[in-house]
């Protein structure tokens, strides 16, 4: 019976403590994934002021109609181990490039948008993040794709335009952004359509630890809620 005893009352412990040890290591993957966001901005920054151009491939054109670029919007994609990224249904999503061009330059690696260092000729590196054996976990991986804690790519947007507005495919959707209180403000500059954007020039944004976001719903919606955005 005491034997009885004390397994019943390691298991009520058991069941008590497992929910604060994981929301603690969310808690900590999610403040690494801010420190990733950090880091890489700074380094975009850094490259922009050397090169006078944001580390994109030679001839990227625009995927915003207001002029600026956005690498690994997640909606159309999935996760390299086929689960869906993608909550949401919109028709005809846009075709972004992969993180990776952004990496190879940053990192001044020999490969991609940076082949021959055509884009970073100085070949400074400008990020040394952690690197990964697979396309899963948090850091570079084999696929030059910087992912964070979650396994999620990081989602880039830099202001091609020059205008100090930056936009994101995904926030700067009115059904996702208006209302919400995430740091965005309406873009008074737009004549012709309302977008969301960020005053700076880099956005860097994560699904989050649900790796889920819906195009379809706001920005405090159930998938979105726990994105990570590196701008708050």
């Amino acid at each position: 019976m005491e034997m009885l005893v004390v397994v019943a009352i390691i298991g009520i412990l058991v069941t008590i403590t497992v929910p604060f040890v994981s929301r603690a290591m969310t808690k900590s993957k999610v403040a690494t994934a801010r420190t990733d966001m950090i880091n890489l901005k700074g380094a975009v920054q850094s490259y922009q002021n050397d090169y006078s151009r944001f580390p994109s491939g030679r001839g990227a054109a625009p995927n915003l109609k207001g002029g600026d670029l956005t690498f690994h919007l997640p909606i159309g994609r999935k996760h390299a181990d086929g689960s869906p990224q993608d909550a949401g249904n919109w028709p005809d999503p846009p075709v972004t490039p992969d993180n990776n061009v952004v990496m190879a330059i940053l990192m001044a690696v020999d490969y991609g948008a940076n082949i021959n260092h055509g884009r970073n000729p100085k070949k400074t590196t400008y990020l040394t993040p952690n690197t990964a054996d697979d396309k899963f976990s948090a850091g570079v991986g084999p696929d030059g794709v910087f992912r964070d804690p979650f396994g999620n790519p990081y989602v880039i947007s830099v202001d091609l335009a020059g205008d100090e507005n930056v936009a994101d495919l995904f926030y700067r959707e009115t059904g996702v952004s208006k209302g919400a209180s995430i740091g965005l403000v309406r873009n008074v500059d737009n004549k012709t359509e309302e977008e969301y954007v960020l005053r700076g020039s880099v956005m860097i944004w994560s699904p989050g630890p649900d790796r889920q976001v819906n195009s379809k719903a706001g920005a405090l919606a159930k998938e979105n809620t726990d994105n990570i955005l590196g701008w708050r």
